[in-house]
């Protein structure tokens, strides 16, 4: 047994005594928090761009009201 904790908690994991968490899309932050304008929105645009969050980023619909407010653009 090793006395470093990243170490542990891999072999934990390895051995199955504990689950790694699941990173949630942006339709299931949405979901789980339905209440959240912005986690509504990264959904849309997520949705719209077939799942795909470098595709949000390259967004040429200019006329979707969301374009503005699309969210994975970098910054100019």
């Amino acid at each position: 047994m090793s006395f470093n904790p990243l170490a542990r908690y891999q072999e934990r994991v390895a051995s199955g005594e504990i689950e790694r968490a699941k990173a949630m899309d942006p339709i299931e932050k949405s979901e789980k928090n339905p209440k959240s304008l912005r986690a509504a929105i990264n959904a849309k645009c997520y949705d719209c761009c077939c799942y795909s969050r470098t595709e949000v980023g390259k967004c040429t619909s200019y006329e979707c009201p969301l374009h503005k407010l699309r969210p994975w653009v970098k910054k100019q």
